[in-house]
């Protein structure tokens, strides 16, 4: 079997079916499609059932809910395919998603293929960033491995695990690795460790990836607290992988673009007395210090901006900014 296609679902039940009709009426067969039901409250769980009894090349795993990473874990444990894809369960595929995938791989045997996407309803397309085509392991250290995690300019590599195609045997220990308690960013994780890992890649400009952009969503967003210990969390993992010495300052740069994000939704939600308080302190810590100190911003403006705030504890600044962006 050459794909796994994982999903994880919860909370859903309105997309659901647009997603896993996306993927069932592909135009290449030889895959398994595997529901992973995370706790779902709503209809899912029954939706998941009902497909699994009409299609054999579907499998359901229910779970209690412990987030996207627990769900793509446990989808990683039973896949059987030689690749493993991932698709959110309220996005959706193009139906040659697999056959134009399977395609490149009837060529050479690739450790990853990446793909573009299409956000919608918005119709915003996707600008690749690095030439189509094959990578050699030569090739992949010399053009991507500088803006892997994130350049001096501020460029990364696209960091979500969808859009991709894992070879299983170089994904799935990095995959389990990764903390349970990592939810925002977690995709970078596994992305970063594996294309680090990888002796060959593609790239292909075709955008076989639709992106669900949920406006809603994106105003509540606004208004969520995100936590100081993630950008660690994620630093850890990261360096627990990429050598110190060739990744350090991209790690760096990468966890104080994060910290900057954090400060932004303090002040946002809390009151700004509160929330100096806590940025300043926060960012006086020896640990928070040493990598501000390290990472540095050559060329885009926004990022040395930010990277400044956070410097001189410019809490003033900061809520400015989080008013226009």
């Amino acid at each position: 079997m050459l794909f796994s296609v994982i999903v994880p679902i919860n909370k859903v039940e309105e997309y659901l079916r647009q997603c896993v009709d996306s993927i069932l009426n592909q135009t290449f067969s030889d895959f398994e499609l595997i529901l992973v039901d995370d706790g779902s409250p709503d209809n899912c769980p029954a939706i998941c059932d009902e497909y699994a009894q009409k299609d054999e090349r579907i499998k359901v795993i229910h779970k209690v809910n412990g987030g996207l990473v627990s769900a793509r874990k446990a989808g990683t444990q039973i896949a059987q395919g030689d690749y493993i894809i991932a698709v959110d369960g309220d996005d959706c595929v193009n139906i040659k998603m697999l056959e134009i995938v399977g395609g490149i791989l009837a060529e050479k045997r690739y450790d990853i293929v990446c793909f573009g996407y299409e956000a919608y309803p918005d119709g915003k397309k996707s600008q690749p960033a690095y030439r189509e085509g094959a990578y050699s392991r030569e090739q992949i250290e010399n053009e991507i491995f500088p803006t892997l995690v994130t350049g001096s300019d501020g460029k990364r590599f696209p960091p979500s695990v969808w859009g991709k195609a894992f070879k299983r045997e170089l994904v799935s220990e990095i995959q389990l690795d990764v903390p349970d308690k990592i939810c925002i960013g977690e995709d970078s994780c596994v992305s970063y460790v594996a294309i680090y890992r990888a002796d060959s890649l593609y790239f292909s400009h075709e955008r076989l990836y639709y992106y669900r952009v949920d406006n809603q969503s994106l105003t509540r967003g606004k208004k969520k607290l995100f936590g100081w210990d993630e950008p660690l969390w994620r630093a850890d993992f990261y360096l627990k992988y990429l050598p110190e010495e060739q990744f350090g300052k991209q790690v760096a740069r990468i966890t104080a673009h994060s910290f900057f994000n954090v400060a932004v939704s303090v002040v946002r939600v809390k009151k700004y007395r509160e929330a100096k308080r806590e940025i300043k302190q926060k960012l006086s810590e020896e640990r928070v210090r040493e990598i501000l100190n390290k990472a540095q911003f050559k060329s885009n403006k926004k990022e040395k901006l930010a990277l400044y705030c956070l410097k001189h504890k410019s809490t003033f600044l900061i809520k400015l900014i989080a008013k226009v962006i």
